[in-house]
């Protein structure tokens, strides 16, 4: 798909580009422009002063003077929308320019309360590591919400249900995918994976089409308390699971193999097809790379309260 956005990129200086090109940056973090225009230069004061890493704001166009920010944040790479998009397009602009071996994905409208930088790279540098870590998210009353899934089907519907993470669980926690896709990702698996599926017009899709993608091919998703997110004004921490336009992408992609005697086999799941992602994704590439099915992925399953026993 076609950049939809413009790049305004950070002002380094020369010494810093010759030493860059002789090594890979380890983090670049990933704002989205998601609340008031205060609430962002708040965040960028802090992650400036408090964060040694290439910074990177995603917003459209018409929601910041980018001149003016340039001048003031000559560290921070712009990502600038031409048009109203979705989370997952701008996570992958994200992926696509920031060139370091992981990315942080974070919002203005919410705080970074915990970061255990040698913890998260040392998780990430395992020898199976997960492909993301999610990020467990508390509210303004500083309590911790349900932010860990796992993969269900309440009938024909996907449901992921939700669970209370612990902060004082001895390893990170299975998750399907990471809430409101805050996290941090391995950027070089993320674009094996090929990113969120941007024909999906939904975060929460997305990031479930992501997520169940993962774990088919045989990749994990944790969640770890060294990594926390607090929305401060917010009580009330609920995706949107309304269907969208796309979102049979990943009912089609999801569901439409099962695997018997180890071998993946077509069985389109009625009711829920999207014809596109049938012929160009389950039949070109999953069917001969998925490890699992869905049903398999369920029953193998360990909840988090199984995790602690």
């Amino acid at each position: 798909m076609a950049n939809n956005y413009r790049i305004y990129r950070r002002r380094v200086d020369l010494g810093s580009r010759i030493s860059q090109l002789h090594s890979t940056e380890q983090l670049a973090i990933g704002i989205l422009d998601t609340g008031t225009p205060e609430q962002l230069i708040e965040n960028l004061n802090w992650f400036v002063e408090n964060m040694n890493y290439a910074l990177h704001v995603v917003t459209q166009e018409d929601q910041l003077d980018i001149p003016a920010m340039q001048e003031a944040y000559k560290e921070v790479t712009f990502l600038v929308f031409t048009s109203m998009t979705f989370t997952g397009e701008k996570i992958n602009a994200i992926a696509n320019e920031c060139q370091t071996s992981y990315f942080l994905i974070v919002r203005s409208d919410l705080l970074l309360v915990r970061f255990d930088g040698s913890a998260l790279f040392s998780l990430m540098a395992e020898r199976e590591p997960p492909a993301a870590l999610a990020a467990i998210l508390a509210n303004s009353n500083k309590e911790i919400v349900p932010s860990l899934r796992s993969p269900f089907l309440n009938g024909k519907l996907l449901e992921p249900k939700s669970h209370l993470p612990s902060l004082d669980a001895p390893h990170p926690q299975p998750t399907l995918y990471p809430v409101m896709a805050l996290g941090m990702y391995d950027r070089a698996l993320f674009q094996r994976l090929r990113g969120f599926d941007e024909r999906i017009h939904s975060e929460y899709f997305q990031a479930l089409d992501w997520g169940i993608r993962c774990h088919l091919l045989g990749y994990t998703v944790k969640a770890t308390p060294h990594l926390l997110m607090q929305f401060a004004d917010r009580q009330s921490i609920i995706e949107d699971r309304s269907e969208s336009d796309g979102f049979k992408r990943c009912y089609t992609k999801a569901l439409s193999i099962e695997q018997i005697n180890g071998k993946n086999l077509i069985r389109k799941y009625k009711g829920y097809v999207d014809k596109d992602a049938l012929s160009d994704e389950v039949k070109k590439r999953l069917l001969w790379l998925q490890k699992m099915d869905f049903p398999q992925l369920v029953k193998q399953w360990k909840l988090p309260d199984e995790e602690q026993s």
